[in-house]
């Protein structure tokens, strides 16, 4: 029996990726120990990978979610687009300040804390609904974003969860809105994140982009961030956000404990 190519296991689990994405964040839970494993990479090079290669799928979203960002969204929108794009900024500027090594010993933290924030999500929701103030907290709104896009530009995994959470207590808005305010900000944060490693890279050559597995991965979550907005509309994401929170936290152990 032929091996499966490993362009193959990368464009599915990008396909895989921007699905889940698109549901409840967490694209890099799926895509991350695929680039590890079949890939081959680093846990660095992956995870670049990962910020560049899923960039596709998070603005497919974005267009597949810009019937839900009505006006009154868009004015919270453009409060958060410039701390978003800062965050993403400093976060790549950091991973690649910090190094290989450094990164290694913190992924796995990073990622089990982010799976279990995805399976914590409906219950945190729920809470955060019933302590939010009738009017919510506009100043805060655009400090937690820039926070958020730090972790997202240093480490994608699951950095709409926290979003998510924090905008359900912020802003008197339906988890919908919010969900389709998330994939705006993460396509900015991801964007201006992807030109710093670009930047970067081209200012002092590393081979941190490799651009044989962000092809097959930005292909794979072109086609899932697409499909990814009409599976939503349709079923439940509790299957999505399961399957993702349990690839992390095998993953994060994994990487934790291995010697």
């Amino acid at each position: 029996m032929r091996a499966v190519p490993t362009d193959l296991w990368i464009f599915l689990a990008g396909l895989v990726a921007g699905s889940v994405n698109a549901a409840a964040g967490g694209a890099t839970l799926v895509a991350f120990p695929v680039l590890l494993g079949v890939g081959h990479l680093s846990p660095l090079v992956a995870n670049i990978t990962c910020i560049v290669g899923l960039l596709p799928g998070i603005v497919a979203s974005t267009g597949g979610y810009w019937r839900e960002l009505g006006a009154h969204l868009r004015r919270d929108a453009r409060r958060q687009l410039l701390p978003s794009a800062l965050g993403g900024i400093l976060g790549a500027w950091l991973l690649l300040s910090l190094g290989g090594a450094i990164f290694a010993r913190v992924v796995p933290w990073l990622l089990l804390a982010s799976a279990i924030l995805i399976a914590l999500q409906p219950f945190l929701s729920r809470w955060l609904a019933q302590h939010r103030p009738e009017r919510g907290y506009p100043t805060a709104s655009v400090v937690v974003p820039f926070l958020v896009s730090v972790y997202g530009g240093y480490f994608g995994a699951a950095q709409g969860i926290p979003y998510l959470a924090a905008m359900g207590l912020l802003l008197p808005r339906p988890i919908g809105e919010l969900n389709a305010l998330r994939i705006l900000n993460a396509m900015v944060n991801n964007l201006l994140a992807a030109l710093t490693f670009f930047a970067l890279e081209a200012i002092r050559p590393t081979g941190a982009l490799q651009f044989h597995a962000i092809v097959p991965l930005a292909l794979g979550s072109l086609a899932g961030g697409w499909a990814g907005v009409r599976i939503v509309r349709r079923m439940p994401a509790t299957a999505l956000r399961g399957f993702a929170a349990c690839v992390g936290i095998a993953i994060g152990l994994y990487l934790a404990f291995r010697r």
